[in-house]
């Protein structure tokens, strides 16, 4: 069969979800086509297996980006490339992002997207290991827990971030005060959760459903002024797939933005430099990408503690590999981040706009390659949760086999500067308070050249830290200009939508993986009030 209801291009966060809600229906045929494989691989549900299923290209993109700074210095975006996407390859952070931020899409013109409208989204999506409250979920589909450790480092870090003023907090998405816990992550009983494991697996049962692997989308297909489905690719030829409702794109905010430029939609400009013919005037289209910035620093500490000299050797990591086949427990079945943190660059600020993790570890820093350090330390990631700086992502030729072209941009407007100068010391500050100080033996990187604010910035920039949260490139907005409305339809054409990060005009603060689910339910509950 090739003429289904709906065609959905991606099994990613977005891609998953919908399946599941549109299948809800049986009347409904559901064509979900995804150019990764399967998330068979056990490694890719153990929760701290990410640091290794992260390297390679057999479940990620390693996006080249063009040079980044002043020195020039290519990069690479990573994201997911398998049945899940990047839920099924990222740190399981389960942050859904301030309430405020919601009510601002709202304030933008974009009417249904407030707080009001997503929390019972989340909590109807949220299986909670804490249980259902006013503010969290229990019986839902998508495990979420807070994995907690009994461990020395991260008592010390909680305690010295209680004496910096911040509250510690048993659910870090309960408010958006500054506050201080440990992470919320998409684990259940030791095992990733993934979206293709909470949604996909459960829509995978229903028979109106089809899910293609290993499967290309080079082009929308047109009739006339309507999307009327996709030439896709799996093994060497093309075929066509018709969709008798909509094509529904959740590709993420690189392929998402490429694909509609392949078929024709987007900046005059681009597309001519590119071969393709313009269909429809897309002028925001991939041109308002926002990525957040981390600047990292790394600790010694004293004596063997933590988690390092658990797992840095390989009869190390066979041990704990053995016990977590036997329990589902111990370190590597605990979040991919321990633990969490947010603050404000200034104290003038109504909420918070930076956010900061934790690892109870250290790693190597000078090794070319991800791997462990030989002794025990604590590492620090911290990042403005709403920046202004805007990037570009583009196609550079007409096939699907070009790379794209991602013009990364970091730190450009006063705003970002001023909240990312601020990151460093604020994870300093809390270095030197009691007991974590107590434990502390010297800070390995970046050390006390980088002090000022202007070499925390280069810092930050040279890194390079991508923190791999891009959204924007297929804004939502009320103006003609931005790429869909307030229904996620693309503008200019009919029976076609863009449903992932791609469409968050601005970062709800924190994380995209819950944000992007949520999305994506709310917006199955859109489609459906229009059939």
């Amino acid at each position: 069969m090739t003429t289904y209801d709906y065609i959905i291009v991606g099994a990613g966060a977005a891609g998953c979800v919908l399946a599941d809600r549109l299948t809800e229906d049986p009347s409904v045929r559901v064509l979900v086509l995804e150019f990764g494989g399967r998330a068979g691989n056990p490694l890719l549900y153990i929760p701290k297996g990410f640091y290794f299923t992260l390297q390679g290209d057999r479940y990620c993109y390693h996006y080249p980006t063009q040079p980044v700074g002043p020195g020039g210095r290519p990069e690479s975006w990573t994201r997911g490339k398998v049945g899940g996407g990047s839920t099924s390859v990222n740190g399981m952070m389960y942050i859904r992002g301030a309430r405020a931020d919601y009510d601002a899409i709202v304030e933008r013109g974009n009417p249904g997207w407030g707080w009001q409208d997503m929390l019972p989204v989340f909590r109807t999506m949220e299986d909670h290991d804490l249980g259902p409250s006013a503010s969290r979920g229990a019986g839902g589909p998508l495990g979420v827990s807070i994995t907690a450790q009994d461990d020395l480092v991260c008592d010390a870090i909680l305690g010295a971030g209680r004496k910096m003023g911040l509250r510690q907090t048993a659910d870090f998405n309960e408010d958006d005060d500054e506050r201080i816990g440990f992470t919320p992550s998409t684990i259940k009983h030791g095992i990733r959760v993934s979206a293709a494991s909470a949604f996909l697996r459960r829509a995978a049962k229903r028979p109106n459903l089809t899910v293609l692997y290993r499967t290309r989308v080079g082009y929308l297909r047109f009739d006339g002024n309507r999307v009327a489905g996709v030439r896709a690719k799996t093994g060497p030829s093309y075929q066509d797939y018709t969709a008798a409702r909509e094509v529904i794109v959740s590709a993420g905010t690189v392929e998402s933005t490429l694909l509609l430029e392949r078929s024709g939609i987007g900046r005059p400009e681009t597309l001519a430099a590119a071969g393709v013919t313009v269909r429809v005037e897309s002028p925001n289209l991939g041109e308002r990408v926002i990525e957040q910035r981390g600047v990292s620093m790394q600790v010694k500490l004293k004596g063997r503690i933590g988690l390092t000299h658990k797992l840095n050797t390989v009869p190390k990591q066979g041990l704990q590999g053995a016990r977590y086949l036997l329990t589902r427990r111990g370190p590597i079945a605990t979040a991919g981040y321990d633990l969490v943190c947010a603050g404000k660059s200034s104290a003038a600020l109504d909420r918070p706009d930076i956010q900061g993790i934790w690892l109870p570890m250290a790693l190597d820093t000078r090794a070319d390659k991800m791997k462990l350090a030989k002794y025990s330390g604590a590492m620090f990631v911290g990042y403005q949760v709403r920046p202004t700086t805007r990037s570009q992502v583009h196609i550079s030729g007409s096939l699907p086999e070009n790379a794209p072209v991602i013009s990364p941009r970091f730190l450009e407007t006063p705003e970002d500067r001023a909240a990312t100068s601020r990151i460093l010391d604020w994870g300093r500050e809390m270095v030197a308070q009691s007991p974590l100080a107590d434990l502390v033996e010297a800070e390995d990187r970046p050390g006390p050249s980088v002090s000022t604010p202007d070499e925390v910035i280069n810092h930050a920039i040279a890194g390079p830290l991508g923190i791999y949260h891009a959204i924007g490139s297929c804004a939502m907005g009320p103006n003609a200009e931005d790429v869909v409305d307030h229904r996620l339809r693309v503008r200019g054409v009919d029976g076609l939508r863009v449903i992932d990060a791609s469409v968050f005009a601005e970062q709800p603060a924190g994380n995209t993986a819950a944000p992007t689910m949520a999305l994506a339910w709310r917006a199955g509950d859109l489609i459906r009030e229009e059939r």
